[in-house]
């Protein structure tokens, strides 16, 4: 076979019947059977990416009036080159330009030889000072009796120094960095920060605050990770589900998982009471809302098995809070009334529930909805609130659904109101998620997680019921994606990089990783939330990636600069990128060479040296 498609030439007899069979997973004969000579198209197809090898076999068996075994052959092409970063282009040849960035620890100098820098503070006036053997003087200043002194044995010049009556002290002029990335216990386990970008959300200086409601479950106001975090009872945060029926016997025992009282209006107090879902890590509102705001940094461990530190969410170094608004009971459940009515109330719109005027002081700039129904018919409460709320130039940010393996292409609302920003999910493959819904109504895909894969859950805050103590849990779904967006949307609205709704989401967009076919599609929308592109952050110099669309779609190691793989034979388009961000994927704002290659042939293909830059 060339490529993935070729023939067989059945010469029998015109009597002759007979039947065709494949051995393996990769070919399929059409058609499986007939009668007389026939030509037999065959074709190759792979479930997942092809194998790093110079060909694939398979077997055809013959089988009715006559017998045979027929051995077909894939040859692939070896396909080589190499890449570098083109701001260390120069004259030199390829094969030097390849190598030349990379050296050793024998290469370098030894670190006590090269000039070290000393200040010294000294107790009088700086013209009677003496200074020792073996230093130069760099500066001096005479307001602070400081001095910058360079020498090449530091450690005996410190001796000498020390040791001297006219000097207060003396040290090292070390260096200062910007702060780095969280230290938090779980922190390595929140792949989503990478696949993001949003693991980078330290270079950003954020100055306004915003306000993101969370219309959901409630919230655990006592998990420590959201301290400080979020608008208090009193303050805006609103539960539109009211608390459980006391006992009618005073001296039965309170359930807090019970059903509210009809008729009741609800309280100020969105404390999540109970998930009927999960005992031990329950709380869906407490878990979307540690994706956007958990906090970085150490607090007392409410247990002795307790975490001091926990995850941090997207948005921890961001003047951002969060206002709970409940609307979903212990099992999750809430009606399109109360969601109209929080979306409303959230964007600083008054309402009315059940004879009770309500009117937030807390208007939110971005509202995030974790939540939904697949319906056939449009839900016009909720699709006007969201319209309204729009209207006023808040964000709408709510989950594509869960349905797909269910109900392909389904629509779920509030998603696919007008106006709503609909977000669907990846795994950390940057596939998408068997679950996200697909339709027409997406627009941006963020990572939603996949807890069948090790660790491919999205990890945040949560609450053990039994222990009632806090904790934190691996979630996948819409619900994990869509927080991400409404967390990236606040923060560029604090950074100052955009003042309004419309700046926010225009920014969004021509940034994301464009994934699946080019442009834009049912499963991922306009493409991947990428947070470097839209803050325009110098990220440090990453490795090469090699990447190519065709016949055998693969993702090749870069190793040294240079790199190695099999294709099938046919038309490619081929892609090298510097994946400053770590994601593995080749992001919008991220240096990069494309080029269309043709796969034909016997021969080895040498692509040379590609470029990538600035």
């Amino acid at each position: 076979m060339e490529g993935l498609e070729g023939t067989l030439a059945l010469r029998v007899g015109s009597n002759v019947a007979w039947r065709v069979e494949t051995s393996g997973s990769w070919l399929t004969a059409t058609p499986h059977s007939g009668v007389g000579p026939r030509v037999v198209q065959l074709k190759a197809s792979f479930s997942s990416e092809i194998q790093n090898q110079a060909e694939y076999s398979d077997s055809i068996r013959i089988s009715g009036d006559v017998q045979a075994t027929i051995t077909v052959r894939l040859p692939l092409v070896k396909v080589v080159g190499a890449i570098a970063d083109a701001g260390l282009a120069s004259s030199a040849g390829g094969e030097q330009l390849g190598t030349r960035g990379l050296r050793s620890e024998a290469q370098l100098s030894p670190a006590s030889a090269r000039p070290v820098e000393i200040l010294v503070k000294y107790r009088s006036d700086l013209r009677t000072v003496l200074l020792p053997q073996g230093s130069r003087v760099l500066s001096q200043d005479r307001i602070s009796r400081l001095t910058k002194l360079e020498t090449s044995n530091p450690q005996a010049l410190l001796d000498r120094l020390r040791l001297d009556p006219s000097v207060e002290w003396a040290e090292i002029n070390g260096t200062v960095s910007a702060q780095g990335e969280p230290t938090d216990q779980f922190y390595p386990q929140q792949w989503y920060l990478r696949s993001t970008g949003a693991r980078f959300a330290y270079l950003q200086t954020y100055t306004t605050p915003i306000t993101v409601a969370v219309v959901d479950t409630g919230v655990r106001y006592d998990h420590p990770d959201l301290a400080g975090r979020l608008w208090l009872p009193g303050e805006g945060a609103y539960d539109f589900v009211g608390d459980a029926t006391p006992p009618q016997n005073p001296s039965d025992p309170y359930d807090p998982c019970g059903d509210p009282a009809p008729g009741a209006p609800g309280d100020n107090n969105p404390s999540d009471p109970c998930d009927l879902l999960s005992r031990t890590g329950g709380s869906h509102g407490t878990h979307v809302t540690g994706i956007i705001v958990a906090g970085s940094g150490t607090f007392t461990p409410p247990c002795p098995a307790c975490s001091n530190s926990g995850i941090v969410g997207m948005a921890y170094n961001a003047p951002i809070t969060v206002l709970p608004l409940r609307v979903l009971d212990s099992l999750g459940n809430g009606t399109f009334e109360d969601v109209a009515l929080a979306i409303r109330y959230a964007a600083g719109l008054p309402v009315e529930k059940l004879g009770q005027l309500l009117q937030n002081p807390q208007p939110a700039r971005i509202i995030n909805l974790s939540l939904g129904a697949k319906l056939r018919d449009f839900p016009y409460a909720m699709c006007e609130a969201v319209a309204d709320a729009v209207a006023r130039g808040v964000l709408v940010v709510a989950a594509a659904g869960n349905y797909q393996n269910q109900s392909p292409g389904a629509m779920v609302y509030p998603a696919a109101c007008p106006g709503a920003i609909s977000v669907a999910a990846t795994d950390q493959n940057h596939q998408a998620a068997y679950y996200s819904q697909q339709n027409s109504e997406v627009d941006i895909a963020a990572p939603g997680g996949n807890i069948s894969q090790t660790g491919g859950g999205i990890l945040s805050t949560t609450w053990n019921y039994t222990a009632n103590q806090p904790n934190y849990t691996f979630y996948m779904g819409t619900s994990q994606a869509t927080p991400q967006v409404a967390a990236a949307l606040a923060m560029v609205l604090s950074s100052g990089r955009a003042t309004n709704a419309e700046q926010a989401w225009n920014l969004l967009q021509s940034s994301l990783t464009d994934l699946g076919p080019p442009g834009r599609d049912d499963a991922y929308g306009n493409g991947l939330l990428n947070l470097p592109g839209a803050f325009g952050w110098t990220l440090p110099k990453g490795s090469f990636l090699m990447s190519f669309s065709g016949p055998s779609p693969r993702q090749v190691p870069v190793v040294n600069g240079l790199f190695e793989t099999f294709l099938v034979p046919g038309r490619y388009q081929a892609v090298a990128c510097r994946d400053d961000s770590g994601n593995s994927l080749c992001d919008h704002s991220e240096p990069k060479a494309e080029r269309e290659v043709q796969v034909s042939g016997r021969n080895t293909l040498d692509l040379g040296m590609i470029l990538v830059g600035p």
